[in-house]
């Protein structure tokens, strides 16, 4: 007779909150704000679909690429220097996209709004030398300091979701607490200054 293995509630909650927050959230959020910030001109909305497409679909092709290569094991990859190589092609596609939406005409205001995702990733690659920082809780970081500064004061309550992504990182053994507050502090440190910068 076959055993059926039930996971505990509390591992599939955090292996939920891993799955649905994964680090593109940055980008998403960033095109929320670049929406709202030109409503109701299209263009805005236009311009960060296309910058943040570009941005996802080259980074995950990249990805894809380096693990059918064996450069790396797996799409979001655990070691170190493998994490590292990773952030290191994504901060180039980053500016590329970046350079590119400049060249093409964006709005400086959205320009300086997308700026928040090259910015973070080169924080979070600087500190991935160090320490083996949560991309998880760094996204969903800069996220929420986002929208709290650019749209909301009252999103500050999101910050609920970043505590319990946090969690989900602990308890799964992917990361230490120094790591996860790491992530959260440059996640919120990027935004923070970006939003000063744009006012």
């Amino acid at each position: 007779m076959a055993t059926i293995f039930v996971a505990p509630v509390r591992t599939r909650l955090a292996q939920g909150l891993e799955t649905c927050f994964t680090p593109p959230v940055v980008p998403l959020v960033v095109g929320v704000v670049c929406w709202y910030e030109t409503w109701p001109r299209p263009e805005g909305l236009l311009w960060a679909l296309g910058g943040i497409g570009s941005w996802l679909t080259l980074c995950l092709a990249a990805a894809f690429c380096a693990v059918r290569l064996g450069w790396w094991p797996e799409l979001m990859p655990t070691r170190r220097g493998h994490r590292v190589a990773l952030l290191v092609m994504v901060t180039v596609l980053s500016a590329v996209v970046w350079l590119g939406c400049a060249y093409g005409g964006a709005p400086p205001r959205l320009l300086a709004f997308g700026a928040a995702g090259p910015l973070l990733v080169v924080l979070v690659l600087l500190g991935t030398c160090a320490t083996n920082v949560s991309l998880h809780t760094s996204a969903a970081a800069a996220g929420v300091t986002q929208l709290t500064l650019l749209l909301d004061p009252r999103c500050v309550v999101l910050y609920g979701v970043v505590a319990a992504i946090a969690w989900s990182r602990l308890y799964l053994g992917a990361h230490t607490r120094g790591q996860v507050l790491a992530g959260a502090a440059l996640g919120v440190a990027a935004c923070a200054a970006l939003a000063e910068f744009t006012r």
